[in-house]
C-alpha cells in the first residue's frame, strides 16, 4: 500500500460566508441612505447647497430686520445678531428634525423592499443629514460673525454642546414619533403638527428673552423644555453679559429627551411590520 501523505488526511475547506451582526447591517444600510439623503437634500446641485445655508440665513436676516427697525441694538445685554444667531439656529435644527424626520418612512417606502432596510434607518439617515447640515451653517455663521469682530467662542463649551444635544435629542424622537404616528392612512394629521410648532416657536424664547418678561408669563414659557435649553445654551455660549432667567433649569429638557425617546421607539416597535407594507 503506498505511503499516504498528510495532505490526505487533510480535510477540505469549505468557505462559509461569514454573518454581519444586526448593528454592522444597520450601520451600512444608514450610511448608503445617508449619502442618498444628503445628494436629494443638495438637490445634486449648486443651487441646492446655496439654498441649504441661504434658508436660515435669510430667516436670521428677517429678524434682524424685524429688530432693527424697532431699533434695537441689544437683547438681553448682548448685541442682537448674536442673541438670534444662538436663538434661531439651534430652533431651526430642532424643527427641522421634527418636520423632516416625519416625511422620512413615506419617502424611503420603495427601499424597504429589500429585507436589510428598515424604516427606522430611514428616519436615523435623514436625522444624522440634518445634524450635518446644522454643523455646516452654523460653522459658516459662527467664521462670518467672528471674520465680523464679533466673540464667537462660548464660554462654557461643554454645556453648550450639552443643550445642543438634547435638542437634538428631543427633535429626533419627535420625528420619529410623527413619522410613525403619521404614517398611512394617519396622513392628514401632519398639517396639525406642523401647525404646532408655531406656538412653540414663541414660547421656546427664540424671539425674546425670558428673563425680559413678566414672571407670570415666564412661567408659562417655562414649560417649554426649549425655553430652558435656549436660555441655557445662550448663557453657555454668551457667558455672563448675557442675563439669563434664573428660574430655567435642566431637569425638564432631560425628562422631555428620555420620555420622547421612549415613546417614540415605543410607538415604532407597534407599527413597524405595517410601515413596510405602507
Amino acid at each position: 500500500m503506498p505511503t499516504q501523505t498528510l495532505l490526505d488526511h487533510t480535510p477540505e475547506r469549505t468557505l462559509v460566508p461569514r454573518r454581519r451582526s444586526s448593528w454592522a447591517v444597520m450601520r451600512s444600510v444608514v450610511f448608503a441612505l445617508s449619502l442618498r439623503e444628503l445628494k436629494t437634500r443638495l438637490d445634486g446641485r449648486w443651487g441646492g447647497a446655496v439654498w441649504v445655508i441661504g434658508e436660515p440665513v435669510l430667516n436670521m436676516l428677517g429678524m434682524l430686520a424685524l429688530y432693527g427697525a424697532m431699533r434695537a441694538q441689544t437683547i438681553g445685554g448682548v448685541d442682537t445678531l448674536l442673541f438670534l444667531v444662538s436663538g434661531q439656529m439651534p430652533f431651526l435644527l430642532f424643527r427641522s428634525l421634527a418636520l423632516r424626520l416625519m416625511e422620512a418612512i413615506d419617502s424611503n417606502q420603495g427601499l424597504f423592499a429589500y429585507r436589510q432596510v428598515q424604516p427606522i434607518d430611514a428616519v436615523v439617515a435623514r436625522g444624522v443629514v440634518e445634524v450635518l447640515v446644522f454643523c455646516a451653517v452654523m460653522g459658516l455663521c459662527m467664521a462670518a460673525l467672528g471674520w465680523a469682530g464679533h466673540p464667537v467662542l462660548p464660554h462654557r463649551p461643554l454645556e453648550l454642546f450639552a443643550a445642543l444635544a438634547l435638542m437634538a435629542v428631543i427633535g429626533g424622537a419627535l420625528g420619529l414619533f410623527f413619522a410613525v404616528g403619521t404614517a398611512a392612512p394617519l396622513h392628514r394629521l401632519r398639517g396639525l403638527v406642523t401647525m404646532l410648532f408655531l406656538p412653540i416657536y414663541f414660547t421656546s424664547g427664540a424671539l425674546m428673552p425670558l428673563g425680559s418678561l413678566p414672571l407670570g408669563l415666564q412661567v408659562f414659557f417655562l414649560y417649554n423644555p426649549l425655553a430652558h435649553l435656549l436660555e441655557l445654551l445662550r448663557s453657555a455660549q454668551l457667558g455672563p453679559a448675557y442675563q439669563a432667567s434664573p428660574h430655567v433649569g435642566w431637569t425638564l429638557p432631560l425628562a422631555w429627551a428620555v420620555g420622547s425617546v421612549l415613546a417614540g421607539l415605543g410607538l415604532y416597535r407597534v407599527r413597524r411590520h405595517r410601515l413596510q407594507v405602507g
